[in-house]
């Protein structure tokens, strides 16, 4: 999704407001990721994210079991929307990379499946 984006000689301001698809619930960033490292590796159940690289890039791999896509991030006038039941994972993060994430529910444990064979299981369904 492209972010209103507005630029003058002092820089730009990117801004999520009325774009938003859903009330956000939940806001965090990942950070100081090693080199080699990924993030994420689970599917969230019943909300959707948007993922914004505001620092660096990094790749998202995006899975609904029947195909597999992976996207740079590196824009900050640029999000990712993720829907509820697709599997991801982050990586390749350049550049200190920061990922911003707004979640469209608050954080439950019980909400999200960390074992790829659970999850292909429950897509099937």
């Amino acid at each position: 999704m492209d972010i209103p984006t507005f630029t003058d000689e002092r820089g730009a301001i990117s801004v999520m407001d009325k774009e938003l698809p859903f009330q956000v619930k939940r806001v965090f960033w990942l950070h100081h990721i090693a080199e080699g490292k990924d993030r994420g590796a689970h599917a969230l159940l019943d909300s959707a994210e948007i993922m914004v690289a505001v620092h660096g890039s990094f790749v998202v791999d995006l899975d609904d079991t029947e195909s597999k896509i992976s996207v740079v991030l590196d824009d900050p006038g640029k999000g990712l929307m993720i829907q509820p039941g697709i599997w991801f994972r982050t990586h390749s993060y350049k550049e200190d990379g920061v990922s911003l994430i707004l979640a469209s529910e608050e954080y439950a444990r019980d909400k999200y499946t960390y074992d790829y064979e659970e999850y292909c299981k429950l897509r099937k369904k």
